[in-house]
């Protein structure tokens, strides 16, 4: 069994259908019976405390230079300053709430560009997958740096045993698809589970490396994001980071 190459969009549709285990992951507020309050609700209240103690202050002053004494007047130094000082917190909270604006707008736009993900077909590095009764074809490619000598590409099972071995593609720069019958050396069908991938390239020179990118194709079901805030796509029973994306098809 050899692997097949294609220079384009390798035959990807094959696994449009894979979709072993699909979930969504994230929840919501509502699930945990917490409403966070957001940077725009900490503003708003900001905002209305200063415009209370500002009006207080004012009310304050006001009083206090009507009931000055002439011959002592108020400091004049003293209320510019803490005038000046309240202007400088408005003016604060009011780069704040326009900051919040702005990274609203960001949000929603990064939204709904993830949501174009939903359904399609992408590459992203990995080596392993989970096998399901009925896949038809594995979903395995790799990439070389630079032209090999020969490649051997070794299938492993969870414990790390190679069960299948088959000669690889040597040409560089392009994503060669891995094509698995999903049967051992002997022959005989695997057993549902997770899988990994393994490339080992020679180099004309054996005494060269040839760095060696391995992928994973799938289907994505569903975007999430993970406990460092980082956004997901829900890939088989996967959560691939949208970082490791390299291709959609």
């Amino acid at each position: 069994m050899t692997t097949t190459t294609n220079t384009t969009s390798p035959t990807l549709n094959q696994y449009g259908t894979y979709s072993g285990g699909l979930s969504t992951g994230s929840k919501t507020a509502s699930e945990t019976g917490k409403t966070p309050q957001t940077d725009a609700d900490k503003t708003a209240s900001a905002t209305k405390g200063l415009g209370d103690n500002f009006q207080t202050f004012l009310t304050m002053l006001t009083t206090q230079m009507k009931n000055q004494d002439p011959l002592k007047p108020l400091d004049t130094n003293d209320m510019t300053k803490q005038l000046v000082d309240f202007a400088n917190v408005e003016q604060n909270i009011g780069t704040n709430s326009r900051l919040d604006k702005l990274v609203q707008l960001q949000s929603a736009g990064t939204a709904s560009t993830n949501l174009a993900y939903l359904g399609r077909t992408v590459a992203f590095e990995g080596d392993s997958f989970q096998y399901n009764q009925g896949m038809a074809q594995a979903p395995l490619g790799y990439e070389l740096e630079t032209s090999a000598k020969s490649v051997r590409v070794d299938i492993l099972d969870a414990n790390g045993n190679i069960i299948r071995s088959m000669p690889g593609e040597t040409t560089a720069g392009t994503k060669h698809a891995v094509s698995w019958d999903f049967k051992d050396n002997n022959g005989r069908a695997v057993q549902p589970g997770t899988y990994r991938m393994n490339v080992a390239p020679v180099a004309e020179n054996k005494n060269d490396t040839i760095k060696t990118t391995t992928y994973t194709f799938g289907t994505v079901a569903g975007i999430g994001s993970n406990k460092d805030g980082e956004t997901v796509l829900n890939i088989g029973t996967s959560e691939v980071p949208l970082s490791k994306l390299t291709t959609v098809y």
